[in-house]
């Protein structure tokens, strides 16, 4: 059942993709979800509030994947599981967060500090350095870095979804970014970080 803080939510993300916190109006917000004015002062505070909520859910949705993979990790030792898991999730993200998360960049990252930072990036930075150490002389090559390793990653599988949706309508998106090559992204991907580009001589 779709609730109302479930429409006002959908219309935030609508108007914050667009817009920008800066731009965005509670106005537009309240008339896209068909609820008046006060309905969304009811569920959040202000427009600030309002965005938050969105980044923090966003937040939180990425770190239980990432959790539910480590368990995995620990049970197989193959630490790929980690970043498959994180490429697929942000892949099949609605694509209106990635028009926010430009937007907030553009505007200094003011709640990526606030949020994303304390929610994702600092714990997470916690559990991959304890894997690389669990892992190295194993599975993992010991002379990574793994911090500079997770944000290679990261920013790889950002960037990558972040030019699916600039490149729309551009023959570029349909050889590189149409939903039918995410996978062989992925799978690139992963056979990168496990091979790495120079080939050794045997």
């Amino acid at each position: 059942m779709i609730t109302t803080k479930d429409k006002i939510l959908n219309a935030a993300i609508d108007e914050f993709s667009r817009y920008g916190l800066d731009g965005a109006r509670i106005d537009r917000i309240a008339k896209r979800a068909r609820v008046n004015k006060a309905m969304i002062y009811y569920h959040f505070p202000g427009k600030e509030a309002l965005y938050a909520s969105i980044l923090q859910e966003l937040a939180q949705t990425i770190v239980d994947t990432i959790s539910t993979s480590i368990a995995k990790v620990q049970e197989t030792g193959n630490p790929l599981i980690i970043i498959e898991a994180y490429a697929s999730h942000i892949s099949n993200l609605d694509r209106r967060y990635f028009m926010i998360i430009m937007r907030e960049l553009a505007s200094g990252g003011k709640f990526i500090k606030n949020i994303i930072a304390p929610t994702i990036i600092e714990p997470v930075t916690k559990v991959i350095g304890n894997l690389f150490d669990a892992g190295k002389g194993k599975r993992i090559n010991p002379k990574l870095h793994p911090q500079y390793t997770m944000i290679s990653v990261a920013g790889a599988v950002i960037f990558y979804n972040l030019m699916r949706q600039i490149l729309q309508g551009t023959s570029l998106h349909a050889l590189y970014f149409s939903d039918n090559h995410v996978h062989e992204y992925i799978a690139n991907l992963l056979q990168l970080m496990s091979h790495g580009i120079i080939k050794e001589d045997i």
